[in-house]
């Protein structure tokens, strides 16, 4: 099951504008899972960023939103999907624009056994970026670097390129009996390079490739 994860945009100089993909493959058994994505959190209030959850409804998340809490926090439901063994290549795609440098989201992926028999979750993480050639003629390198949750916001600040940090919270490499869950928090960001202007970051790409293997485990 392809989650597509896409951050994109032409914000100021150094846009944040990507794409992240999570890959659920099934290797054994009939089974049946749910995955449901919510942005947990953003810092974004440079400008309004959008966030586009598979249903296609778009939200749009600034100052004064409705649903926008005083401590950046939102347990947004972006959407969520089923899947069978037979139905693993659905995709499921999230779309967020218009992050400026220093600013993040937070996403949180679960996975919920809703068949009859009992499974295991595994994941592996890859990440690549690249360039826009009209404000990147010099082909610099766009960085990317993944870091701990603990340091997450204090290396958002001083990093230049794109940050990210993915976390199996509860549920990976464990049976999961039906009804179980398996947690995974996802935070993507793009450093604010200690408050120096990087010109050729504007419309660069970020994508961050999760691989979720779900094996029965009856």
């Amino acid at each position: 099951m392809p989650i597509l994860i896409a951050l994109g945009g032409t914000f100021a100089f150094s846009a944040f504008s990507g794409n992240s993909t999570v890959t659920i493959n099934n290797t054994a058994g009939h089974l049946t899972w749910e995955n449901e994505m919510t942005l947990i959190g953003t810092n974004a209030n440079n400008t309004p960023i959008t966030v586009e959850g598979p249903n296609g409804h778009i939200y749009e998340i600034g100052t004064g939103e409705a649903y926008h809490n005083a401590n950046d926090s939102y347990k947004l439901v972006l959407g969520n999907q089923f899947y069978t063994t037979a139905t693993s290549g659905k995709e499921f795609t999230v779309n967020v624009t218009n992050l400026a440098p220093g600013e993040y989201v937070e996403l949180q992926a679960v996975i919920t056994n809703n068949g009859t028999v009992g499974f295991m979750v595994s994941s592996t993480t890859t990440a690549t970026t690249s360039s826009n050639a009209t404000y990147n003629p010099n082909g610099q390198s766009i960085s990317k670097m993944q870091v701990s949750q603990a340091a997450f916001m204090n290396d958002l600040e001083k990093s230049t390129g794109y940050i990210y940090n993915v976390t199996q919270s509860s549920g990976f490499n464990t049976s999961l009996s039906p009804e179980g869950t398996a947690v995974m928090d996802i935070w993507i960001g793009l450093g604010n390079s200690g408050g120096n202007d990087v010109n050729h970051y504007q419309g660069s790409d970020f994508s961050l490739t999760i691989t979720l293997d779900i094996v029965s485990d009856p």
